[in-house]
């Protein structure tokens, strides 16, 4: 099964948590960005596996500059939460971001019967 979602996000000046995504599991995902302003902004992702009273950068903060996109793969190990924080934004509509989770599923599928 594939689960996708997408937004656009304003990314403030400072550093900020833009995005926070909660499951119930914790699937492989791949993350998707592409930054929309007319400069670098830079990202962190981090993770918690323990309800979000503590947080683990999972990848060290990358930059993106202007116009530029780039594609992030977080493996299951990597608790159920996770949290983008953003910098260096400064006008509306500043970051697309895209996210996916695919897993396999225990059910059978049969031909229908007509």
């Amino acid at each position: 099964m594939l689960v996708t979602q997408t937004d656009i996000l304003d990314v403030p000046a400072t550093l900020s948590t833009i995005l926070t995504l909660r499951e119930n599991n914790s699937w492989a995902r791949s993350l998707f960005f592409e930054n929309r302003y007319s400069a670098s902004i830079s990202i962190e992702i981090s993770h918690s596996s323990d309800g979000g009273a503590t947080w683990t950068v999972w990848d060290v903060a990358f930059s993106l500059t202007a116009g530029s996109k780039i594609a992030k793969e977080i493996g299951a190990a990597y608790g159920n939460i996770l949290r983008i924080r953003a910098s260096g934004g400064g006008d509306d509509r500043d970051l697309y971001i895209g996210y996916a989770r695919m897993f396999a599923s225990t059910n059978t599928w049969t031909d229908p019967t007509l």
